[in-house]
């Protein structure tokens, strides 16, 4: 296949910083926007109270302006802004740009934020000493040469990129369908472990709450962890200031923590923390339990508190009506009993039920489809697709 080679601009041919500045309230509430590394797009932070932040002005953000972090722009942390997050607010540490149609296609430059060529650059690039530390300002943003050919070839570039990824998009769905029928085989496991004369226990006889707060100073860099609901375990937020904490309490995770989110432990947001989380913290909202371990198994417990069987004791302790009024009542949840298998088939059922994770989370399937998106980027900015 012969190769086009497109010529390549500054994206300040085509970006404009522009920003809606607004001085903070302290009385007032505002829904934050953060931007994932890797050209994974927006997500959106709880509300605040102005009094909660240490920044004296946010930037209200506008659907179809450009966005980065000054932080990881060198990591990939670029986007264009979908509908959903128009109006919403960042700090100064994201800059804002209008993007000239005339020259630029927005579709186009949407794709252009989620390649990794572009984040090679801004990595080569960036300021500081150490990974951590590099910063992208604004002037080596727009410096940056991207791949840029002429209006009709960028749009018919941008159909074909949204066409594919949609399809990638449904892959990844048949992926989820796999792993609700995992849960159906753990569900399974769990009832016929409990089916067999299981000793009755309070749940603060096997687990023990321990809180490590963490004093956060306005300069440093940390990351926060979150818990997916539905059993789905431990995911990472993108590292943040303690400016951008504000006054947020903020707790330690270490490996072998049972955690549960006092907020939505009954829909199954209660993971185990691993390696992975060595190092990480959560919020005030984290519940870390130590497990017993003369009594009970982590990996178990973990596959137990999101069964059916522990999703009622854990709804059992969660009043409330919904969402964020079923807050998980802590001596109530404790006082619980449950009924458990001796330790030995517990660890037998952990074991069991942790390989076959492990097995569906690290076979090709997932791994190739999550590698088609980069290839068919790089494809698409060298004239192959």
């Amino acid at each position: 296949m012969s190769v086009t080679t497109y010529s390549e601009v500054a994206l300040g041919t085509f970006l404009r910083q522009e920003a809606d500045t607004v001085t903070i309230d302290p009385d007032a509430t505002y829904t934050t926007a953060g931007i994932y590394s890797y050209g994974r797009g927006l997500f959106k932070r709880p509300p605040i109270t102005g009094s909660e932040t240490n920044y004296p002005k946010y930037n209200r953000i506008r659907k179809g302006q450009f966005i980065y972090s000054k932080l990881f722009g060198w990591e990939g942390a670029l986007a264009t802004v979908p509908e959903e997050f128009d109006g919403l607010f960042v700090s100064h540490e994201f800059p804002t740009f209008h993007i000239d149609d005339t020259i630029a296609d927005p579709g186009y430059v949407a794709h252009l934020a989620t390649w990794p060529g572009l984040h090679d650059k801004l990595r080569d690039q960036g300021t500081g000493m150490g990974s951590r530390r590099q910063r992208v300002n604004v002037d080596r943003l727009l410096s940056a040469t991207v791949p840029l050919p002429e209006l009709d070839e960028q749009r018919r570039i941008a159909a074909r990129l949204d066409v594919a990824t949609a399809k990638i998009s449904r892959v990844e769905q048949l992926q989820e369908q796999r792993s609700k029928l995992q849960a159906a085989f753990k569900e399974s496991l769990i009832a016929d472990s409990l089916a067999n004369h299981p000793d009755e226990w309070a749940v603060g006889q096997v687990i023990r709450l321990t809180r490590r707060q963490v004093d956060v100073a306005e300069n440093e860099t940390y990351r926060e962890i979150g818990i997916r609901s539905f059993g789905r375990g431990v995911f990472h937020k993108e590292p943040v200031t303690g400016a951008e904490l504000g006054g947020k309490r903020v707790f330690a995770i270490e490996p072998g923590d049972l955690l549960f989110s006092n907020v939505f432990a009954w829909e199954g947001a209660v993971a185990l923390a691993g390696d992975a989380e060595r190092g990480y913290i959560g919020s005030h909202r984290f519940m870390t339990y130590l497990v017993e371990i003369e009594r009970a198994d982590a990996s178990y417990l973990r596959h137990y508190f999101t069964s059916s069987a522990g999703l009622e004791v854990i709804r059992r302790s969660s009043p409330g009506s919904a969402g964020r009024n079923k807050t998980l009542g802590i001596k109530n949840f404790e006082a619980q009993r449950i009924l458990l298998p001796s330790l030995t088939e517990q660890q037998r059922i952990g074991r069991h039920l942790d390989a076959l994770a492990v097995g569906l989370g690290t076979s090709k399937g997932p791994e190739f489809v999550k590698a088609l998106r980069p290839s068919l980027l790089n494809a698409a900015f060298i004239g192959q697709l």
